[in-house]
């Protein structure tokens, strides 16, 4: 199929990448290599991490911040909610202006010249540097309740 595809609420005709069920109502052919392959075919490539101090907080994300993977622990849930997701929306941001800063750097160092990577936006090490000092003083600011962590 090429070109748009037009919506319609209405409409219950698969679209041609949905896979399709068989006869006994299992989707695929069944085989895990086939499911496995299929699902890693559409999946995001982690490039960036960053973590609070503590490691209470961990985020894996895309060069463009997109976060692929996410771990909590248990206390942060006793936070506010706008400060949980805030804290999570700058580790992601962190870890993705690092990822692209450090392939504006691989790409300089493979010898692209420096007008074609400007055309990129890939933020410089001095950006990303910048921004691990604003997630810093943020991260400052939130003092923990108590240093003693749940079990």
């Amino acid at each position: 199929m090429t070109g748009y595809h037009e919506y319609d609420p209405f409409d219950d005709t698969p679209y041609d990448d949905e896979p399709t069920s068989g006869s006994d109502g299992a989707v695929g052919d069944g085989d895990p290599e086939t499911a496995a392959s299929a699902s890693a075919e559409y999946a995001l490539q982690t490039v960036g991490r960053a973590a609070t101090p503590s490691g209470s907080i961990e985020v894996r994300t895309t060069e463009q911040g997109l976060p692929t993977a996410i771990k909590i622990e248990r206390s942060e849930m006793d936070k506010p909610a706008d400060a949980l997701a805030r804290t999570i929306l700058l580790l992601c941001q962190q870890a993705g202006k690092r990822a692209a800063a450090a392939h504006r750097r691989q790409l300089l160092a493979d010898g692209h010249p420096l007008e074609a990577v400007s055309y990129l936006n890939l933020p410089t090490e001095r950006e990303a540097a910048d921004f691990d000092l604003h997630v810093d003083s943020y991260l400052d600011d939130s003092e923990p309740d108590t240093w003693m962590r749940r079990v």
